[in-house]
């Protein structure tokens, strides 16, 4: 068991905010990270510390904040009697305690790994996804890898435009036309990972929706059910994603933002919670919950 905190205090750089938004003068955090085997505990981390706005710059002090560490220390407790019924996959625990200014919040999110396959989620869904993992991690290729129609189930394209349409966003990308029949709710706001880190553009969350959009999915297709990751490269306008599990097995998609958006040929049904989404920008790691309908997408070229 390890307990990890810094010392002292640091000053870091403020960045200039974008498209108006706010930075908080002041941000508290506690956060503890546990990592768990077969019901065991291996290893627990517990991280707090205040940042504070003066002027043009951030000062970051070790400091706990009491109030945060009972709130922190109750929901991690809660999580432990949870991960004790959840003992065929690794499991990682992180609860974040935070707050901006007078703006309190806590956050839970459990990593679920079993074999190569991994999923994440929070407490009031780890039971169902701790049993789509099961049965995920038993899925065989079907069929080889051929360029034909891709549909996106369990929510799974809400990762494709989460990369496409938020991380492009964060970019202050150029806005490309999207299909009509789609909108997208990803609002940004300056998130931060730790009190260490200076606060970024980033979304707090991804809702897909779809009205009167066509579907007719093709005898012969690609059905997606899980995602392993993906990226969004502001240089070349590149989109990564990378399946997990599919009907064809794992592979990747590599397309412009525009490829990506010409091949959309239709949706259907409500948005589904897809199994989180950590996201990853400059080194912070922060929890986005994304959800999307079922997608057909084009075989792309």
């Amino acid at each position: 068991m390890t307990r990890e905190s810094g010392a002292g205090s640091r000053v870091s750089e403020i960045r200039p905010a974008a498209s108006g938004l706010n930075l908080p003068t002041s941000f508290a955090i506690v956060s503890r990270d546990e990592s768990w085997q077969r019901g065991t505990m291996v290893e627990s981390r517990l991280m707090h510390g205040h940042a504070r706005q003066r002027g043009n710059s951030i000062e970051a002090v070790d400091t706990c904040d009491e109030r945060l560490a009972h709130a922190c220390d109750a929901a991690a407790e809660a999580v432990r009697a949870l991960v004790d019924t959840l003992r065929e996959a690794q499991v990682r625990m992180r609860v974040r305690a935070t707050r901006e200014d007078d703006a309190e919040s806590v956050e839970t999110t459990i990593t679920l790994r079993m074999h190569d396959l991994s999923i994440v989620t929070t407490p009031a869904d780890a039971h169902r996804d701790y049993a789509l993992l099961k049965v995920l991690t038993g899925v065989q290729p079907a069929a080889k890898l051929a360029p034909l129609p891709i549909v996106w189930l369990n929510g799974s394209a809400a990762v494709l435009l989460h990369e496409a349409i938020g991380h492009a966003r964060e970019h202050g990308a150029v806005e490309i036309s999207w299909p009509l029949w789609l909108t997208v709710e990803a609002p940004l706001a300056l998130r931060r990972e730790t009190f260490r880190d200076v606060p970024l553009p980033r979304m707090t969350h991804l809702m897909a929706r779809q009205s009167g959009a066509p579907f007719a999915p093709p005898r012969e297709r690609i059905d997606v059910q899980l995602v392993a990751g993906g990226g969004y490269d502001p240089v070349t306008d590149i989109v990564t994603i990378n399946v997990a599990v599919s009907s064809v097995g794992a592979f990747t998609i590599q397309r412009t933002r525009s490829e990506i958006a010409a091949s959309l040929a239709g949706a259907v049904g409500e948005p589904l919670r897809y199994p989180g989404v950590i996201c990853s920008r400059e080194g912070q790691q922060l929890y986005v919950a994304s959800d999307a309908p079922v997608m057909l997408m084009d075989a792309l070229p």
